[in-house]
């Protein structure tokens, strides 16, 4: 036992002086080339690193892109402003040649709504009948009253704001409502009626006597202003059939076709009121 003993001490020292010597060995410099430590260091938190750097490089990439993005939708959105008020211009010059000979009169009709359109977006329409009443974003905070026109982004007549106006929200009377009225008279033959909804897509333009002449199918009817609302010269929609009506032996039955499209009516402008008009 006592000679076992002896040969396990000198077998644990041997081993100490050769693993002290391998530590020696790797901390000795070999000119340019790294130390088996140090290689050993670099294979095992290498990656470590990488994925560090690779991290805090992804987080800024991420803030600076998510800045970038910011300034691109905030310039997207000027430019689509831009660009609705550029079509509403382009609409009502069209529309308003035929009612003014003087050009003058065209740019200060056209400058009287610029300074007064706003922008609104369509944020609900009524469930029960969407060919009723829909919701815009923007309320009294905004300049929104009741009785202002609402066109769409290319200039066509939707509507009127009706009560409930809130701060922030405001409620619009389609043209296509049953309740509605729009006095229009046509582009070519100056046909003169008052159009309201049938509970569809569709209008029917009343009040036009059996004798009277003119009229056609195709023809342009646009507002006349004369009941204080909608602004003289709005483009309402176009006549779809003209036909004999017997149970009204004395008034045409006119079918109308309004020109605004409910599939992209997202972006709309509520015009200021007609001096006079009901506040």
């Amino acid at each position: 036992m006592p000679l076992w003993d002896k040969r396990q001490n000198i077998l644990l020292l041997t081993a100490l002086v050769v693993f002290h010597l391998i530590l020696i060995s790797l901390q000795i410099p070999r000119g340019q080339d790294k130390s088996l430590f140090e290689k050993s260091v670099f294979f095992v938190f290498s990656p470590v690193q990488r994925a560090a750097v690779g991290a805090v490089r992804g987080v800024r990439s991420f803030w600076l892109d998510y800045f970038d993005l910011r300034g691109v939708r905030a310039e997207n959105r000027k430019l689509k402003e831009d660009h609705f008020f550029l079509q509403q211009e382009n609409r009502f010059l069209q529309d308003r040649l035929g009612l003014f000979r003087s050009e003058a009169r065209i740019r200060e009709s056209l400058e009287r709504f610029r300074d007064g359109l706003i922008p609104a977006r369509v944020i609900g329409i009524d469930s029960s009948n969407p060919f009723r009443s829909l919701v815009l974003d923007k309320g009294s905070l905004d300049g929104v009253k009741k009785n202002m026109a609402v066109c769409d982004k290319f200039g066509n007549l939707v509507g009127r704001t009706i009560d409930p106006v809130s701060l922030r929200e405001a409620m619009v009377q389609l043209i296509t409502d049953k309740e509605s009225s729009v006095s229009v008279i046509s582009g070519t033959d100056r046909l003169v009626g008052s159009i309201t909804g049938l509970s569809g897509s569709v209008c029917e333009l009343r009040y036009v006597l059996a004798s009277t002449t003119g009229g056609a199918v195709g023809e342009d009817l646009q507002t006349t202003g004369h009941d204080r609302i909608y602004p003289a010269g709005l483009r309402v929609g176009r006549i779809a059939s003209i036909q004999k009506d017997p149970s009204l032996p004395l008034f045409r039955k006119i079918l109308v076709q309004p020109h605004f499209r409910f599939n992209t009516l997202d972006a709309v402008a509520v015009l200021p009121q007609v001096q006079g008009g009901d506040k």
